[in-house]
């Protein structure tokens, strides 16, 4: 069964509602490499959102598209 793609318009409003809030933040990067965060989203922009990671040395800020959201190499988590 394919599995159900979520608009633009309500992968803005999920995010717009995790704003502030502590999450877990997992990062596709290829050839089996996911990254995982700990955060929380700071901006919510026309086509982009950046998030604050915390305990992290050498990223202290990430941007991401919503179109990473919506193909699922970004996963927010509360």
């Amino acid at each position: 069964m394919r599995k159900r793609t979520m608009s633009l318009s309500e992968a803005k409003s999920n995010i717009e509602g995790l704003k502030g809030k502590l999450i877990e933040i997992k990062v596709n990067k290829g050839r089996k490499r996911v990254v995982k965060y700990l955060g929380e989203v700071v901006g919510v922009y026309s086509s982009v959102f950046t998030l604050r990671i915390d305990g992290d040395e050498l990223i202290d800020k990430l941007s991401c598209s919503y179109s990473d959201v919506i193909c699922g190499d970004v996963v927010l988590k509360e």
